[in-house]
């Protein structure tokens, strides 16, 4: 039997849940708070939404507007493989983590003082070097946060603790997003350009809280690992352990969540030149998150497999009725509406499938295996994403609804092997 099988198999929680100690409550309180501020800071910079609509307000090249979500996406997933071996090296994860954090709230302070003093050219080459080195920071932050939370929260908590504070910074991400409204009659890019000052500082104060988390240690030192051979040991997990090439099939195919999003948004485009539009998907954005992650988080601890599934499923069927939407009901797809509420459902169920996929990943191994499977899987992901968006984007030229079409089916592929997954953990129980 495969180690992942087996770890795994005991790491589904039972009907009663671990009690925290002191120490764990005040860690698990820190970790929350801290996400929260990160998470609200992701919301209003988010490349699909926010960078977006300020490059593309400041008049920069569609070729560079056309880069920035495989720049932020596949940019924090790609280096994973190769600086998980330097991050083992480190015992104090959470150490990384801030660097990490620092680093990603510098990257944004400088996107939005190139929106704010720079022309459009620029503006665009400048935002997008803030973003590749605020993507490299953000593996490094995407390794250690998974060690830290499993080292300091036990499992049947994890996922609560990631849908948590996945909820309150939604709601907060909703509220100022709502704000904006407020100063609609101000020049646009002042307004997003002070937005995205606001996100750096969320950042700041979401690295000071995770100082405060207390994180065991392990009890011995492990041998510092020779790259090479770590290397083409944590390539041999997808060959040799069948469920965690299971997990890397499934959430390959569950990608075609998170692609399609930008694709809703841009058929609503025809309605979205002000302000006020772009407030109408920051606010879907940050609802779907904060209305639906804790109960998706629930639902991981008990099955991260699971929720991937539901989470897919709501994905797919609502990327569907977009497609019917545009092709066959004219008078709802032009009006202002409609399509922020779909990017707002559709994004319910992305929500469960980060909260499922995050959770699945910390409680199938311990130690430095959980580095081996997230740097692993987010490199695999990664390479993904970017073969994905080269197949993809030639039809996009024709109709964003192929895509959109074609994604909402390797979403429903993905609910398919993520039930597998889940009959196989419930007969190793």
């Amino acid at each position: 039997m495969p180690r992942a099988f087996a770890v795994y198999s005991s790491a589904v929680p039972s009907q009663n849940t671990p009690t925290l100690d002191s120490s764990q409550k005040r860690s698990a309180a820190a970790i929350i708070a801290s996400q929260t501020c990160t998470k609200i800071g992701d919301v209003l910079m988010n490349p699909k939404t926010v960078l977006t609509w300020v490059l593309t307000y400041l008049g920069a090249p569609a070729g560079l507007i056309s880069m920035l979500v495989p720049i932020r996406e596949s940019g924090s997933m790609l280096p994973q493989l190769l600086i998980s071996s330097w991050v083992k090296r480190v015992r104090h994860r959470k150490r990384v983590f801030i660097a990490g954090a620092l680093t990603q709230a510098v990257a944004v302070a400088s996107m939005g003082f190139a929106a704010m003093f720079l022309s459009a050219m620029a503006a665009g080459w400048s935002v997008l070097a803030a973003l590749t080195v605020f993507a490299v920071a953000r593996a490094f932050c995407s390794i250690s946060s998974k060690d830290v939370l499993g080292r300091s929260v036990p499992k049947g908590v994890r996922g609560r603790v990631g849908g948590l504070s996945a909820t309150i910074s939604g709601l907060l991400s909703a509220a100022a997003a709502a704000s904006m409204t407020f100063y609609r009659d101000q020049k646009t890019i002042t307004v997003l350009a002070w937005v995205l000052l606001i996100a750096a500082m969320l950042w700041l104060i979401g690295a000071a809280l995770y100082s405060l988390v207390k994180e065991p240690l392990p009890d011995d030192a492990e041998a510092e690992p020779e790259v090479v051979s770590d290397l083409k040991k944590r390539l041999s997990l997808v060959l040799d352990d069948s469920v965690f090439r299971n997990f890397i099939i499934c959430r390959c195919l569950l990608l075609g969540s998170a692609l399609a999003s930008p694709l809703l948004v841009v058929l609503g485009q025809k309605h979205t030149g002000t302000l006020i539009s772009l407030v109408g998907f920051v606010l879907a954005s940050g609802l779907a998150s904060g209305v639906s992650s804790f109960l998706w988080g629930k639902l991981a601890d008990r099955s991260g497999s699971l929720t991937m599934a539901i989470g897919g499923l709501t994905c797919t069927l609502f990327g569907i009725a977009g497609i019917f939407i545009a092709l066959w009901f004219e008078g709802l797809s032009d009006s202002h509406w409609c399509w922020p509420v779909l990017f707002l459902l559709f994004n319910l169920g992305y929500a469960g499938v980060r909260v499922g996929r995050k959770t699945w990943v910390v409680d199938a191994a311990e130690g430095d295996r959980r580095t081996d499977y997230v740097s692993a899987s987010n490199t695999l992901i990664a390479l993904c994403i970017i073969l994905m968006g080269l197949l993809t984007s030639a039809f996009h030229s024709f109709s964003p609804l192929i895509p959109l079409g074609i994604y909402c089916f390797l979403s429903l592929m993905g609910c398919g092997i993520a039930l597998l997954m889940h009959r196989q953990e419930r007969l190793s129980d």
